[in-house]
């Protein structure tokens, strides 16, 4: 009985003890008194704690799914040489982002909004020279219309692109270690991708030569949710390494308007010569949710001055952004199903000033 009792004695002497050391949290709340990770900033002194960005970019967009031309068609008799599919060329454009944000007083948060504008072209043709070329996209009916495989005799795509997008975010930035900081946000994104692709085809045969010509149009608008991680990995005070990442879900709307025509300067007598006619006149709309990843990386450097009134920031790196599932072009000879991913890619250069 009396170990028993010894037993009893000690237990609720190491409870007691064990409850004592419990952190003591606010009353009437389960929130810490204290952060629980410190504020990371960046904050100016004597300041409104307000900021401005710009970004200069030199990217490049390019889809999938737009080869115009595919060479390395045979005759059925002879042997042919390698072909490929034919693409419009890609090009390097330059673009901008301008943003403006606000470093809150509740717990070291920042509210951010940023505007990209970015258009661009790409543009080739192709010529017969031995092998033959075969259309992937069968305008006017053009398949029905070719007699072997040197009839078309040029092809032609061209491809415009006009990429605007704003991102409204909520985040904290903080360290988690001495030389590490993380800045998680939620936010609301905005989308509107315009892309026009023409492609054309001189025919030839015995009896027609003719140019049959395609204009294919997608516009499209997204709003939704976005969601990511930005660190900062620091050498010191004034340079770091940076690496991002976002990811989104957008409900979207695409609007898809085809128009085939077809233009004869010689034939038979039907349709007229010298006479562009519309072959195929349709369009599609639908509503779906798409989603986008952005990645980015690169050196930052960044520096204070008048006693700390005010905070200046330079960056620079690569941008990657995927759209997925994004070609939704009107097709008339294979399975709608057959999509492809927009793809933006390039250099990036921001500025930041804090007052």
């Amino acid at each position: 009985m009396k170990a028993l009792m010894l037993l009893l004695t000690i237990s609720a002497t190491v409870f007691a003890t064990t409850g004592q050391e419990r952190p003591i949290k606010a009353v009437g709340s389960s929130i810490p008194t204290h952060p629980a990770a410190p504020g990371a900033g960046p904050r100016v002194e004597h300041g409104i704690d307000a900021f401005i960005t710009g970004d200069f970019i030199y990217w490049t967009a390019r889809m999938d799914g737009l080869a115009y031309v595919i060479t390395g068609q045979g005759d059925q008799i002879n042997s042919v040489g390698k072909g490929s599919a034919k693409y419009p060329d890609w090009r390097w454009s330059p673009g901008f982002k301008g943003g403006i944000g606000l470093n809150l007083p509740h717990d070291d948060w920042d509210v951010y909004a940023e505007y990209t504008w970015y258009q661009s072209s790409a543009i080739n043709a192709t010529n017969i020279r031995g092998n033959g070329m075969l259309p992937p996209w069968n305008i006017s009916s053009i398949l029905s219309l070719l007699e072997n495989n040197s009839s078309i005799t040029q092809a032609r795509g061209k491809w415009d692109i006009h990429f605007y997008a704003i991102d409204l975010s909520l985040g904290r930035n903080y360290f988690i270690s001495r030389f590490l900081a993380l800045r998680p946000f939620a936010s609301l994104k905005w989308g509107w991708v315009n892309q026009d692709y023409r492609v054309r085809y001189l025919l030839e045969t015995t009896n027609v030569d003719s140019t049959v010509s395609m204009k294919n149009d997608q516009d499209y608008w997204g709003i939704g949710l976005r969601s990511g991680l930005n660190t900062s990995w620091h050498i010191d005070t004034s340079w770091s390494f940076y690496a991002n990442v976002a990811l989104s879900a957008l409900w979207s709307q695409f609007e898809i308007d085809r128009q085939d025509t077809r233009t004869d300067t010689r034939n038979g007598g039907t349709p007229q010569p010298n006479t562009t006619i519309v072959v195929f006149n349709s369009e599609d709309s639908f509503h779906t949710i798409k989603g986008v990843i952005e990645f980015g990386m690169g050196l930052r450097g960044e520096w204070w001055f008048s006693d700390n009134r005010y905070h200046f920031m330079i960056q620079g790196g690569w941008e990657e952004q995927l759209w997925l599932n994004h070609n939704h072009l009107l097709k008339t000879h294979f399975t709608q199903s057959d999509h492809g991913d927009l793809i933006l890619q390039g250099m990036t250069i921001k500025l930041r000033f804090d007052f």
